[in-house]
């Protein structure tokens, strides 16, 4: 979901220079993934004109659980190469997964700036055209445009801090009146002394990781490095990190770099607020590789925010006109692409024409309606059964077709709803899918997530406005982001929480009548909970209320919904092996059960885009190579590198 980390200021900027290392055809540069390094970008890329692979066997039928990012990019990667059977189902009413954005359109613009419900502060390892990314290569294929997204902390935006009704983060030493701390844009550090603590010892542990890491990443000894660290680290959840004892790094004990040598006092404003960048708590509890992982490699720098299909002049792309509004295979309504926001990415691999040598200038929607194709998609119609029969097909039983029979199933629904939702039948328990990996699937760990959007009227930040864009506090309300695209008046994210803070704010929907006024009430009493904090504030005293269109809040509460149980898959310590069963799943089982795994639920960065892109790209890959499909532009299966069967379990 593009987790809050304000890394670009959490994180000294350190020298970085992106050399190639050993097997540089197919090798991506740091930052990048630490577990599994392929250039998913050049494979792209070589093949815009023609296709990853050319299937062999046209009697092929696939089936695409999920029409999220990662079954959406299996399906148009699959349907370039020529496999003209391919159904996709989808249990929601709408494609995108958790890439959702609605347009705010409100009665005083058509608004090209969006409410993002899911996915939001996007990487791209390090920037737009670095070419180190499969978002990368999307972008640039469909045109999406995209802007800094102004993370707290960060150097785009303005940030305020509110901790301790005003009074500052050092209770023993308060404020004198309530006050809010403003971080302001590019300044090296936050504003308050006990705060600037936290930053430094922070940021002497991430500097220490990433210069080392680098080092180490494009030579031959990265994968033993790598190890080395884990085995340090695989045991230990996140808040053991911060208490652990700084070190200074030793070489003689690689892949050792201590903790962050935090006290309670300091441990606590960490997990409340962070160092003003927002509240760190939801990953105290997981295993402490993750924001390892994911902040030090590259999924917490430079975040943007995406605007959507514009052309380099910044003028707006909106597509093909539909006619007849889209509908699915059922003849169920779908909402037109409107091409706006991360959601955009979604409905171009949907809605744009696929450039392939093996298929007309067609986009998968309209293969749906094309006699010439055998492609469908299934909305409203979850998958409730899979059925492998003798022969190695495959039975998938849904709510709203009849069974029908499939040469291979990829799978890319979130763990839980698929442990809750499908059943298995007929898969060896030792060869096709083991009992310690349908086990992987249900201990998985996913954090819930609430998001209040109101629109704004007019933009509360800027020059001679006393508000700052985002505000950081230890209220119920926890993370505040102003963001607009070109000139618009913008959104207003009120509250953006996660775990206990979103859960707290789940029993509004059992205080009133309906779903619709539940939202309302917890916008109303969000805003007016940003009211009072500004208006208590010495040094603000004023309230946001005035700019927001106050008529049209919008609220997301993900564990609500029963497609997804939650917004992001994480996982706790030493669930190395657990994490792994899944990760390497098509290449340890794919041949012999026909079933494939796809989605950033099966990857070790959860909540990211990238994770869900490259996975879909991974099932193609292994499909491809178990239906003796032929791959293209000078790449062989053997280049494609297997996944680490390395366990720290046995190396104590």
């Amino acid at each position: 979901m593009g987790l809050h980390t304000g890394i670009d200021k959490f994180i000294p900027t350190v020298e970085r220079q992106f050399r190639a290392g050993p097997n540089e055809t197919w090798r991506f540069y740091y930052p990048n993934t630490a577990d599994f390094n392929f250039n998913y970008y050049k494979l792209l890329s070589d093949a815009t004109e023609s296709a990853i692979a050319l299937n062999t066997n046209p009697n092929l039928r696939i089936a695409i659980v999920g029409a999220g990012l990662a079954g959406l990019t299996a399906a148009r990667e699959l349907f370039r190469c020529g496999y003209r059977a391919i159904d996709l189902y989808e249990a929601s009413d709408r494609i995108g997964g958790r890439t959702y954005s609605i347009p705010l359109h409100t009665p005083h613009t058509d608004s090209h700036t969006v409410f993002e419900m899911g996915a939001m502060r996007i990487p791209f390892f390090p920037a737009p055209g670095s070419g180190n990314s499969v978002m990368d290569y999307y972008s640039s294929l469909f045109q999406i445009a995209t802007q800094p997204f102004p993370d707290p902390g960060s150097k785009v935006a303005d940030t305020g801090i509110f901790l301790n009704k005003g009074y500052g983060p050092n209770i023993n030493d308060p404020y004198s009146e309530p006050t809010l701390d403003i971080w302001e844009a590019g300044a090296p550090e936050p504003p308050n002394p006990l705060l600037q603590q936290i930053y430094q010892k922070w940021s002497s542990f991430a500097t220490q990781v990433i210069q080392e890491c680098e080092k180490h990443y494009e030579s031959d000894d990265w994968q033993t490095f790598w190890h080395q660290l884990v085995q340090h680290y695989w045991d230990k959840n996140f808040r053991e990190l911060v208490y652990m004892p700084a070190a200074e790094y030793n070489p003689t004990q690689p892949g050792f770099f201590g903790g962050l040598g935090m006290t309670e006092e300091e441990s606590n404003l960490f997990y409340t607020i962070g160092a003003g960048d927002g509240s760190w708590g939801a990953f105290y509890d997981i295993s402490c590789l993750y924001p390892i992982r994911t902040l030090l490699f590259g999924f917490g720098t430079n975040h943007q925010l995406i605007e959507g299909r514009f052309d380099s002049q910044k003028n707006f792309l909106p597509g093909m006109e539909y006619k007849i509004p889209p509908h699915d295979s059922l003849h169920q309504p779908l909402v037109a692409p409107h091409y706006l926001g991360v959601q955009s990415l979604a409905e171009c691999l949907f809605y744009q024409p696929v450039v392939s040598k093996f298929v007309e200038s067609i986009s998968l929607y309209r293969a749906t309606h094309s006699e010439e194709y055998d492609i469908n998609l299934y909305t409203r119609n979850p998958v409730k059964k899979l059925k492998r029969h003798s022969d190695g097909k495959i039975e998938v039983s849904s709510s709203a077709i009849e069974p029908k029979i499939y040469d291979a199933v990829i799978l890319t629904a979130p763990t839980w709803a698929l442990q809750i939702s499908t059943d298995f039948e007929g898969f060896d328990p030792k060869t096709q899918l083991p009992f310690s990996v349908l086990n992987s699937i249900k201990v998985s760990h996913w954090i819930s997530s609430c998001k209040v959007f109101y629109p704004l009227k007019e933009r509360y930040w800027g020059e001679g406005k006393k508000i700052p864009q985002l505000i950081s506090t230890d209220t119920y309300l926890q993370g505040i982001y102003g963001y607009a695209v070109k000139d618009e008046p913008g959104a207003l994210l009120l509250s953006y929480t996660w775990e206990d803070d979103a859960n707290k704010l789940l029993a509004f929907a059992h205080e009133t009548a309906t779903i619709k006024a539940a939202n309302r009430a917890l916008a109303q009493k969000c805003l007016e909970e940003l009211d009072n904090l500004l208006l208590s504030c010495v040094n603000i005293q004023t309230p946001i209320s005035p700019y927001v269109d106050a008529r049209k809040p919008t609220v997301i509460q993900w564990s609500k919904k029963p497609s997804y149980r939650g917004c992001a898959k994480l996982y706790r310590e030493t669930s190395w092996n657990t994490d792994y069963l899944l990760l390497r799943y098509n290449q340890d089982m794919s041949a012999r059960s026909n079933l494939y795994f796809a989605g950033e639920a099966f990857s070790v960065e959860g909540g990211w885009l990238e994770p869900a892109l490259r996975s879909g790209l991974d099932a193609v890959i292994h499909l491809v190579q178990n239906t003796n499909g032929e791959f293209l532009n000078n790449f062989q299966y053997k280049d494609y590198p297997l996944y680490d069967r390395w366990s720290p379990c046995f190396h104590q």
